[in-house]
């Protein structure tokens, strides 16, 4: 039998040893009620072959079918909301103010789209307090409401508050609307861990691991976390053709209210909240 308790001599301290001990069973990761275990190994190249980039890319593609449709479901809601931040300006100067940034800066056209920029500025200030106070409440809304609904009512905001923004040149509607790209921010950066962790209660949705390889829920979240990235990328690859296609900022806010209905009708027909039973434990671990 193993000792349960192994010590190793890692310094002096005031001219005495110092030991530290280790625990031969770690139980350290209480996330939601669920409580994962891990051996630590004395034998630390079993450990990096463990976590080398071949067996992560192993479980990145053989990763559960609900996690893949929510990672989807993520990327889907960051490629609305990038395109949306990133143009929001340029949309309030070119489009609202019908300014022109290429015009003569002592021009008239030029300082519109200074002022237009300026009162996009203020827009994003009521995205931010939007945001928190969405934020704040979310959690008793998750009391209330199922996850779907939050997440349908999330995107759906979002797809008509970017879509009547560019019917309207009217600056207090304008303005108005931006509190729903908080609700849309809050949601993102909430829900989807929310659904991870309801995932996790699942003891077969744990145990979908290759042979070889550890899935956690910090590999999990961090394959959440890349759609962010991934959503960066796309959004700066394809947002200039499209401003060039279609004459203006204008062209973004379209995307972005495109984007965001379908991800509104995404999240609520393929992305699974609850996950089945027992008995389907092969379906959810793709073997």
């Amino acid at each position: 039998m193993e000792e349960p308790v192994s010590a190793q001599v890692v310094g002096l301290e005031n001219g005495r040893r110092r030991t530290v001990t280790f625990s031969q069973q770690v139980a350290n990761i209480l996330l939601n009620g669920v409580r994962y275990e891990s051996d630590l190994s004395e034998n630390v190249e079993t450990v990096e072959s463990q976590m080398s980039m071949k067996l992560l890319c192993i479980a990145i593609y053989k990763m559960p079918p609900s996690l893949r449709s929510l990672c989807t479901n993520h990327f889907l809601g960051w490629l609305s909301f990038e395109g949306m931040l990133l143009f929001y300006t340029d949309f309030m100067g070119e489009v609202v103010y019908e300014g022109d940034p290429k015009a003569p800066h002592d021009s008239e056209a030029y300082q519109r789209y200074n002022a237009g920029v300026s009162m996009g500025c203020w827009g994003m200030c009521i995205y931010a307090f939007s945001a928190a106070f969405y934020s704040a409440i979310l959690e008793k809304l998750e009391e209330r409401f199922s996850l779907r609904t939050l997440y349908f009512f999330a995107y759906l905001a979002f797809g008509l508050g970017t879509g009547l923004t560019t019917l309207s040149t009217n600056i207090y509607v304008v303005l108005s609307l931006c509190v729903t790209y908080g609700v849309l921010f809050s949601s993102l950066c909430t829900l989807p861990y929310s659904l991870l962790c309801e995932y996790y209660q699942s003891p077969q949705f744990c145990g979908s691991s290759e042979e070889g390889t550890r899935r956690g829920m910090g590999v999990d979240i961090s394959l959440l976390s890349c759609q962010y990235f991934l959503a960066q990328i796309l959004v700066s690859v394809a947002m200039g053709p499209l401003t060039s296609l279609v004459g203006g900022a204008q062209g973004v806010m379209y995307f972005s209210s495109l984007m965001s209905f379908v991800g509104c009708l995404y999240s609520s027909l393929c992305v699974v909240y609850q996950l089945p039973p027992a008995e389907g434990r092969d379906v959810e671990t793709g073997v």
